[in-house]
């Protein structure tokens, strides 16, 4: 009887040992990024958008803290990752209901001018090492992709 309850209670531990557990990063935003490309599309197509970023890396820090550094200069601001559970019409006229990803970013230079203002309808992530945000008008689909560096 005793070693029917030792084993009985040795089972769930040697199943527990035996289970792989996979660590998520809560954050996989945080690191260096670079923009691939931005395009805008409509019916007619997509065109290759440039933004005037694409030469340089952006730094998104766990805290909030964004940094984009190019050979003009040195930009600095705040960056924001959120969930919003709501319905929406996209520029098609779809109607998508759920959960979607906001993206914001701002930068400033170092005199404090607003130089970037940018704020995604829907973001994702592809993997660890792309993401892709999109935001939409009333003729075009905005789609911004980045890439780990």
């Amino acid at each position: 009887m005793k070693r029917t309850l030792l084993f009985l209670f040795a089972i769930p531990f040697l199943a527990i040992s035996c289970t792989k557990s996979i660590i998520r990063e809560e954050n996989g935003l945080s690191g260096r990024w670079v923009l691939l490309y931005a395009e805008k599309e409509n019916y007619y197509g997509k065109t290759t958008v440039y933004t005037g970023f694409e030469q340089g890396l952006f730094y998104f820090h766990n805290n909030g803290v964004a940094e984009f550094s190019d050979a003009a200069g040195q930009y600095r601001g705040n960056w924001q990752w959120q969930t919003v559970n709501d319905n929406y019409y996209d520029s098609e006229g779809y109607y998508h209901s759920g959960s979607r990803q906001l993206f914001r970013l701002h930068l400033s230079d170092f005199q404090g001018y607003s130089v970037l203002n940018w704020e995604f309808d829907d973001s994702w992530m592809s993997n660890r090492d792309r993401f892709t945000a999109t935001y939409e008008t009333y003729n075009y689909t905005y789609r911004y992709v980045f890439v780990r560096q």
